[in-house]
């Protein structure tokens, strides 16, 4: 048995931060007991980690011993997934400053990003969502997972563990398409996955250039639009400085908020936009919250 406590940068909420899991997530996380767990490699070895709140800081456990390295990996992994790092303390400072945003991001006080363990998972899942609802997305996702992935047995369960892009890269577009996966989102999730395995796309490497850029590389490559680039900065690499203003959840929750007749436009968008750098991904987060009740 492993176990660690890890302390968030404060003011952390731990039940916010972990309460879209419950509502939108519904491919890997699982909640039993007052517990989220599900399987993450660790170097090549998938693991059962069980997380939970416990006296001011996030509880990590996993039934297996772990060497030195794998521990720190693990660490790495969860403070990045529950962006406990993240001090948003400067952004509810500089918040006060708007009378419309200032109740809706107290409310919220302590909500952080759920970021996916991997650059490669957030890639491949949003790709699969692309134009669809998230039940079907979620379904599809699940299918890929039972055909390219593995399971872990975990009590009376069998828990999915998301495929290497060596694994999905073995596949054939066909295999995809008896999923119901349509000819273009198979070709779109096979090569991308084949360019990684081969090593013609380092997504980690990515991680080290500016938000532009990263869209700019990423949106050269087939299947991959700027919605699916902004989702990659926003949910896989946790980026607090972007807004997508074309995004419609966003402009109906402004809506919402001002009160107004019409659906805001992009520029509009981007307008106000100017005064919530730089932290226009909270602010975005905190509006789609909003807009979910």
């Amino acid at each position: 048995m492993t176990e660690l406590r890890l302390e968030p940068a404060q003011p952390y909420s731990f039940e916010r931060t972990t309460r879209r899991l419950l509502l939108f997530e519904k491919t890997f996380y699982r909640y039993r007991g007052g517990c989220f767990y599900r399987t993450l490699r660790l170097g090549h070895r998938p693991v059962t980690v069980k997380l939970d709140w416990e006296a001011g800081g996030v509880r990590v456990r996993v039934e297996e011993d772990l060497s030195r390295k794998e521990r720190e990996l693990l660490e790495r992994l969860v403070r990045r997934m529950l962006s406990l790092n993240v001090d948003l303390q400067p952004f509810y400072e500089q918040m006060k400053k708007e009378p419309r945003l200032a109740p809706v991001i107290r409310a919220r006080a302590g909500l952080h990003f759920m970021l996916d363990p991997t650059l490669y998972e957030c890639l491949i899942k949003t790709i699969v969502s692309q134009q669809l609802n998230l039940s079907f997305a979620g379904t599809l996702i699940r299918r890929l997972v039972e055909l390219a992935g593995e399971t872990l047995e975990y009590g009376d369960e069998r828990l999915p563990v998301f495929p290497t892009p060596e694994q999905v890269a073995r596949l054939e577009y066909t295999d995809l398409q008896k999923l119901q996966f349509n000819r273009r989102k198979a070709e779109y999730i096979i090569d991308l996955s084949r360019m990684i395995a081969d090593g013609r796309l380092d997504l980690e490497a990515l991680e080290r250039l500016p938000d532009e850029e990263v869209v700019e590389r990423l949106v050269a490559l087939r299947g991959v639009g700027r919605w699916t680039a902004e989702c990659l900065l926003l949910f896989g690499m946790g980026r607090p400085n972007l807004l997508p203003a074309a995004d419609i959840g966003l402009r109906n929750a402004l809506k919402k908020l001002y009160g107004l007749a019409h659906q805001p436009t992009e520029a509009e968008v981007r307008q106000w936009g100017e005064d919530w750098a730089p932290w226009r991904s909270y602010v975005t987060f905190y509006l789609w919250d909003f807009l979910s009740g």
